[in-house]
């Protein structure tokens, strides 16, 4: 049985698709409106930049967007999410990567929901939760790969130390708060970074301790709402 769920003004919800595979894109945009009727094919293009240029000529702005990782022009996963974001487009990763370092980087990027290609039979699922404004939906095969992967062990002193910094309090800061050597900060931030890397994830900048805080659930997702 079809699960109604609505666009703009009540009609079909408009999805498009950013994949470099078009006859997986032409698949998923013919098979949506059949399964589902709230469903209507939107546009499919090879790169975000591309994508922006069609769905602004069309008619009807897009909905919601079905965005691969791994894109042939080598763009970054959470640049193209900042973008879509950034116009106010749903996005729905919706991918075939199996490397679970890959997928666990998903977390914590701002997108709505996480599915594998694998099961498209969830693909309506995940999109009528994202139109009824779950932004927080990962299928179960995501799930085992994403959320169950522990990152490294750290101490609870490298935890609070990871989780203030990652979230824009600075070592000086931290120091303060704690009442310990700004050297003590540094050496603990240090040995966050050595595990991370150790454990296969880069960490170079401060966006990237925020990605795996995020993954790894030393921040909740909330953090920039509770004045963290």
């Amino acid at each position: 049985m079809e699960t109604g769920v609505s666009g703009v003004d009540g009609a079909s919800v408009v999805v498009s698709i950013i994949d470099d595979h078009p006859d997986l894109c032409h698949g998923v945009l013919a098979r949506l409106p059949q399964a589902n009727s709230s469903f209507a094919a939107g546009v499919m293009a090879a790169s975000v930049p591309e994508f922006l240029a069609l769905d602004a000529a069309v008619t009807r702005r897009s909905d919601v967007v079905l965005l691969d990782l791994t894109l042939k022009d080598g763009s970054s996963p959470a640049q193209n999410v900042a973008l879509l974001k950034d116009r106010e487009y749903p996005v729905v990763i919706y991918t075939g990567e199996e490397r679970p370092e890959r997928l666990q980087g998903t977390l914590g990027i701002g997108a709505d929901a996480l599915v594998r290609k694998e099961e498209a039979e969830r693909l309506e699922e995940a999109l009528t939760a994202v139109m009824n404004g779950d932004h927080g939906w990962v299928s179960p095969l995501m799930a085992a790969v994403v959320l169950a992967a522990p990152g490294p062990r750290l101490s609870q002193a490298q935890v609070e130390v990871l989780r203030l910094y990652a979230t824009g309090v600075t070592a000086q800061k931290i120091a303060s708060v704690q009442g310990c050597a700004l050297e003590t900060v540094k050496s603990h931030l240090k040995a966050v970074k050595a595990r991370y890397v150790a454990n296969g994830d880069d960490v170079y900048t401060k966006t990237d301790l925020l990605r795996v805080a995020l993954r790894d659930r030393h921040v909740g997702s909330d953090w920039h709402l509770r004045g963290q």
